[in-house]
């Protein structure tokens, strides 16, 4: 009886923390972003939070130091970034509109029939089951249709930022309080997750240090090769002399994180058209830079900082990165990776205690 009465406590009581897990979890879940971002920080930072309490011994003091270094290093940047990508992108539509309301749109594509005229008929001629499809009047409607979208499309995002403002600020808010305690409290609160896992020490040393190191590669391999890119295809754009430069290397920036070719999808297209249309040395000067600096930081340095901190195939990298942006958005470039090397590790312990043990190779 008495174990019956043990084993219905154990039931109910394990249950009842489920419940209240699941219930945290829910109400957290609106702020999971700026959570996961504070803690993968906190991991990223907590070098220099180790240096600071030697240098003032207090944890507090240490904690708002780096808060302010990572403020300095992170936030403002970008919130500069930002700035300047809203100001691009409103004279963007701006221009956009202004040019197709003055009938410059209209010349254009009067020009580009007149150029692709006899192209067009010839097409027409060979492939007559085409010609309706490829009928001059049904073209312009397409494109004059598809610069409308594209151009309101512009204009709703212009109209959102406001609210997009609103809503970072708060997240950064979340980001940045998180980011306090988890510096601040991390070591205690580590070590009392550490103590409930029904696993061996060095197990649980195993598993963290695969985490950590999965961090770390991602934002020095990932991130922090995004920014250096972006930094130079900017001075690059600069040199071209093309329109918004800034809100060509954020998109630049952006596109880092979409392997294989990463910011080869924007430097490239932009290279040619100045090589082709523009200036012939300024484009060969550009492909020099291109190739040899901007993708050699892509091919060459991203993989060996991410193969030497966490022990996954570049195949397996690309998937958890891609799978990882798709499924939970920007934040998943980073908790992608992260999972998979946890899986990986936790197949791997699996192994080593059950497989490859005398019981597991009697069974």
């Amino acid at each position: 009886m008495q174990s019956f009465r043990h084993k219905l406590f154990l039931f109910s009581f394990f249950a009842l923390i489920l419940i209240i897990l699941g219930l945290v979890v829910y109400m957290l879940l609106p702020f999971w972003e700026p959570i996961f971002l504070a803690l993968i920080s906190a991991v990223v930072f907590y070098p220099i939070f180790r240096f600071f309490k030697k240098v003032f011994i207090s944890d507090l003091v240490a904690t708002f130091v780096t808060l302010f270094v990572v403020f300095s290093m992170v936030i403002v940047p970008l919130t500069v970034a930002a700035f300047v990508f809203a100001q691009e992108l409103t004279k963007l539509v701006e221009h956009m509109n202004d040019y197709y309301r003055s009938g410059q749109f209209e010349l254009l594509i009067n020009d580009l029939k007149g150029k692709l005229y006899i192209y067009l008929y010839q097409f027409q001629e060979r492939y007559p089951f085409l010609a309706e499809l490829l009928n001059e009047e049904r073209i312009k409607k397409l494109v004059a249709k598809l610069y409308s979208y594209i151009s309101q499309w512009f204009t709703n995002i212009t109209k959102e930022a406001v609210f997009w403002l609103a809503n970072t600020v708060f997240y950064t808010f979340i980001y940045l309080i998180t980011l306090f305690f988890a510096l601040y409290q991390g070591g205690k609160t580590l070590k009392h997750i550490k103590a409930v896992i029904p696993l061996e020490e060095k197990d649980k040393e195993e598993i963290f240090q695969t985490l950590s190191h999965a961090i770390k590669a991602v934002i020095y391999g990932t991130a922090g090769t995004a920014v250096v890119q972006s930094l130079i295809a900017l001075g690059l754009y600069i040199y071209y002399g093309l329109p918004y430069p800034f809100l060509w290397a954020l998109i630049t920036a952006l596109a880092a994180f979409i392997p294989p070719f990463g910011t080869g999808y924007v430097w490239f297209p932009l290279t040619v058209y100045e090589l082709v249309f523009v200036n012939t040395f300024k484009g060969l000067v550009g492909l020099a830079v291109g190739f040899l600096i901007i993708s050699s930081i892509d091919n060459i340095v991203r993989p060996l900082v991410m193969k030497e901190k966490i022990e996954l195939p570049y195949i397996v990298l690309f998937f958890s990165v891609m799978g990882g942006l798709f499924t939970f958005g920007f934040t998943g470039i980073f908790l992608g990776p992260t999972i998979f090397a946890l899986f990986i590790t936790m197949v791997d312990l699996y192994e080593k205690k059950f497989v490859n043990t005398p019981q597991g190779k009697e069974g």
